[in-house]
Order: structure tokens, then C-alpha cells, then sequence
């Protein structure tokens, strides 16, 4: 308030000591050109070129702001453009995760229109397209990817091989991510399809780079199932599963699974004994003694021999008396297979213990025990 007034009391003061000045002398400006002039006191001629100035300077100002008005405008449109092309984006990435697939292409390929990174659109309207089975529309959206950004082809071609390898389209695959800078997805989705393929020497050649990539105790494992899928791979002589079992880790080799598939499929009885063997020393398993007791009569007399070896230390154990009645019974000697069957349902009542010893009930002549045994590995069986 004190501000105001003081300005107004200057203001009063100017025009005073102004207005004295123009009573005191108002001057005298005379202008002439052609034959025409204009009179008039220094005061009013200094008043009208301010004006003047004024004027000129205003009447730039405004011609330059309608010059820029244009641009501006098309500033603010393209901004509206780009705010709607990321809503429409960010609707459809929300619906490709909820499932609507359908309405997430829709809006996907509306907001690449006007959007900083078309590509990104049209390579998720190709995963909505994939989803819905569609795919003269999936690769359309792949390519049109691709020819709006040229810094996309790797992604492209990975999303492409993702889309192939889902679909169980395993050489497609295969062939997309060889025009692929190799990483540790690519790495994984080719050694997936390699395995599917059954292409081992590919996949042999793979495995030191994989090494690298995988975790100690992940490549043991994916080994393990290479090794697993071959060795049960129908066809096999047992001169190449006995090739492919030697070339195994040292883990593998006293693995049980691996162990087990690599007796079941080999034919030489002899071979089979000597690795499940040396697998029962490095680690004493239930169902690797099981086994022991299942081949057939070739090397009968020398397992029925180590195993009977055993009862010294592992008299008490269910499982070797399970493989003792088995090796029994295989060489005919049923009293001792029963005694055998008997003792290991003691130590621990399981299925096949129970279905051998009903056979041999049966085949004595004793229907209701037989059948006792029986229900009882029906039960164990169902898990009762």
C-alpha cells in the first residue's frame, strides 16, 4: 500500500514538473517534404513518435507471434498424438497380460502409430497374434517390426524363435536363431531345440559353451537328461549305449536313473551287472538292489553270490532281501525265495515283495494268503 502511493506521488510529481516544462517553452518542430509541412510543438512530436515507436515495435511482436503460431500448433497436436499413441500402447500391453488377446492387437498396432518405438508395438501385437493361432497376422506384425525399425532385427528374430519353439516347431526355430547374435537366451533356446531335434552332435558342440553359461550344478542336470534321452532312445546297439555311457561324467555314471535306463536298455546281461555293480558300491540305493535281483540267467550264479555276500553287513536291509528272493526264485530255489520275500515285508511291507510272495502262495496252492499279499500291494499301491 505504501508502495502504491509513493509511485502515485511520483507519478504526480513527473507530471507536474513536465507540464511546467511544456508551459514553460513548448518548443517548436517544424516538418516539410514536397511542398507539404507539419507544425507542431516539440512535446507533441516527442508524444507521437513514442507512439510511433510503440506501434512498430507491438507490430512486430505480433507478426512474429503469428509467424510461430503455426509451429506451436503443431507442436501441441504432435504432443496430443504421442499421448494418445502411449495410452493406446500402455492399454494394449495391459490387456496382453490379462489374456485379451484379440483387443491387445487392436491397440497395439493403434498405438505404433505416432510412438517413438513402432517396432516394440508390432512385435507384441505378433506375440497376441500367436496367441489366437493367427498366423498370417503374426508375421505380418514381425515384418512390419522390422521395416519401422531397422535397430529391432535381433529381437525380432528372438521373439520369432520364442513364438516357434512354444508352437513345438523345433527346426524353424533352430534355423531363425542362427541368423542371431548368440546370448544366454538364444544359447537356451537352441540347446532346447537341438535336444528336441535328437541333433547330439550339435548339441555336443554346444555343451562347452554352455558350461560357461549354466550354473555347476543346472548343466550336470541337463546333461543328465541328454544322457537319459539317448540311452533310451530306441534302436540303440549296445556297442552306442556302451560308447555313450563311458563318454559320461563321473557323476553320471554312479547316477541311479542313469544307471538303471542304461541296464534296461543294453542287451549284454554281463556288461549291465558290471556297471549297476560298481554303481551299488558308490552308493548303496534301494532301487539299484532291486534291480540287481531282474536280469537274467546269465550271470545268475555270480549275482546270487554277491549278494548273498551283502547279508553280512546288510542282513536288516528290506531291499537286498527284496533282490535275494528274486535271485532265489529265478534259479528255482522257491523255499528261499519266500523266506527272502517274507523277511524283507518285515523290515519294510512293500509292493513287490508282497505281489512276488502272493505269486508264490498262489502257485503253492495258498489262494487266501496270496490274496492277502495282494490286496496289501494294492493298497501300497494307492498309497492306503
Amino acid at each position: 500500500m505504501k508502495r502504491s502511493l509513493l509511485l502515485v506521488l511520483v507519478v504526480i510529481v513527473l507530471a507536474g514538473w513536465l507540464g511546467t516544462l511544456i508551459a514553460r517553452d513548448p518548443g517548436y518542430v517544424l516538418v516539410s517534404y514536397d511542398g507539404s509541412s507539419l507544425q507542431t510543438s516539440l512535446w507533441i512530436a516527442l508524444g507521437l513518435l513514442a507512439v510511433i515507436v510503440a506501434a512498430v515495435y507491438n507490430g512486430l511482436r505480433l507478426t512474429r507471434f503469428i509467424i510461430n503460431s503455426g509451429g506451436t500448433w503443431n507442436n501441441r497436436r504432435d504432443d496430443k498424438k504421442k499421448s494418445r499413441a502411449h495410452d493406446l500402447t500402455a492399454k494394449g500391453m495391459k490387456l496382453l497380460m490379462e489374456g485379451d488377446f484379440e483387443r491387445a492387437q487392436r491397440f497395439l498396432v493403434s498405438g505404433a502409430e505416432n510412438n517413438s518405438s513402432p517396432g516394440i508395438n508390432f512385435l507384441h501385437a505378433a506375440r497376441a497374434a500367436d496367441k489366437l493361432d493367427d498366423t498370417e497376422q503374426r508375421e505380418a506384425h514381425l515384418r512390419r517390426a522390422a521395416e519401422v525399425d531397422s535397430t529391432i532385427d535381433q529381437a525380432v528374430a528372438l521373439v520369432s524363435a520364442e513364438m516357434s519353439a512354444a508352437r513345438g516347431q523345433w527346426r524353424k526355430c533352430l534355423s531363425t536363431l542362427s541368423e542371431i547374435k548368440s546370448n544366454d537366451i538364444v544359447m537356451s533356446l537352441r540347446k532346447r531345440a537341438l535336444f528336441e531335434l535328437k541333433e547330439w552332435q550339435g548339441l555336443q558342440a554346444l555343451l562347452p559353451a554352455l558350461k560357461k553359461s549354466m550354473g555347476k550344478e543346472s548343466f550336470l542336470a541337463f546333461e543328465k537328461e541328454i544322457a537319459l534321452a539317448r540311452i533310451t532312445e530306441p534302436g540303440e546297439s549296445s556297442d552306442a549305449l556302451q560308447g555313450i555311457f563311458k563318454n559320461l561324467p563321473r557323476e553320471l555314471k554312479k547316477d541311479s536313473d542313469i544307471v538303471l535306463a542304461y541296464c534296461k536298455a543294453v542287451d549284454n546281461d554281463k556288461q549291465a551287472e558290471v556297471v549297476l555293480l560298481r554303481a551299488i558300491k558308490e552308493n548303496w540305493q534301494a532301487v539299484l538292489l532291486e534291480c540287481y535281483g531282474s536280469f537274467g540267467s546269465e550271470t545268475l550264479t555270480k549275482r546270487l553270490k554277491q549278494a548273498e555276500s551283502w547279508l553280512k553287513h546288510h542282513a536288516d536291509d528290506a531291499s537286498l532281501q527284496l533282490c535275494l528272493g528274486k535271485l532265489y526264485e529265478s534259479q528255482g530255489d522257491i523255499g528261499k525265495a519266500r523266506e527272502s520275500y517274507e523277511k524283507s515285508i518285515d523290515l519294510q511291507n512293500n509292493k513287490e515283495a508282497n505281489e512276488n510272495l502272493a505269486g508264490l502262495l498262489a502257485f503253492d496252492g495258498d489262494y487266501a494268503k496270496s490274496n492277502d499279499h495282494l490286496k496289501t500291494a494294492l493298497k501300497l499301491t494307492r498309497g492306503v
